[in-house]
């Protein structure tokens, strides 16, 4: 057991060590976020199979993982960039083992096209991966308001807030990141 350093004042009294605002400021928001927090974990439990991950390379692990986990802190934008990031992982890695690596190369439409023209991977999960890509553009590539598919075109269509949209984007995106997973290239 290690022994607790104390700090002394001058006199060499023992100073009381305050705990800095910004922790129980940390605390407070935890605590008020932990409901929803909890509510994430459990949508994802039920979508997402158990021991999804291995044999693939550690960089497109850490994009899958780390795309659940912005997902449940309420980090969407990062949750639909990363799940569309491991999707292009997983196209360019399957079209190159198949020899379409030139094509795939070119980026995620040009893999969503070799995939669909060569018949590789389901029509409806292809329509998923289209659609994640055109929500994750405007966010890696500035879009002017007046585009479509940005936040701003989108939650003023569907009348609805940023907010919400962006949870509801986040959580399509994660379904076809694992539907890419387990379905496509199979």
């Amino acid at each position: 057991m290690t022994k607790r350093s104390t700090t002394k004042d001058l006199f060499g009294k023992p100073v009381r060590e305050r705990r800095p605002r910004y922790e129980a400021s940390l605390e407070r928001a935890e605590k008020a976020k932990l409901a929803v927090r909890a509510a994430r974990i459990r949508w994802l439990s039920d979508v997402i199979p158990k021991n999804l991950g291995f044999g693939m390379p550690m960089e497109t692990f850490y994009v899958f993982e780390e795309a659940k986990s912005s997902f449940i802190y309420g980090n969407f934008v990062a949750a639909i960039v990363l799940a569309a990031a491991f999707v292009e992982h997983w196209f360019v890695a399957s079209l190159d083992a198949r020899g379409y690596g030139k094509q795939a190369s070119h980026g995620l439409a040009a893999s969503i096209k070799v995939a669909r023209t060569k018949n590789l991977v389901n029509s409806l999960l292809l329509d998923k991966v289209e659609q994640l890509r055109l929500i994750r553009n405007p966010f890696v590539h500035l879009k002017s308001f007046a585009h479509e598919h940005t936040v701003g075109q989108r939650f003023v269509k569907r009348r609805t807030h940023p907010e919400a949209l962006l949870e509801d984007d986040a959580q399509e995106a994660l379904i076809a990141m694992y539907g890419v997973a387990l379905y496509a290239f199979r």
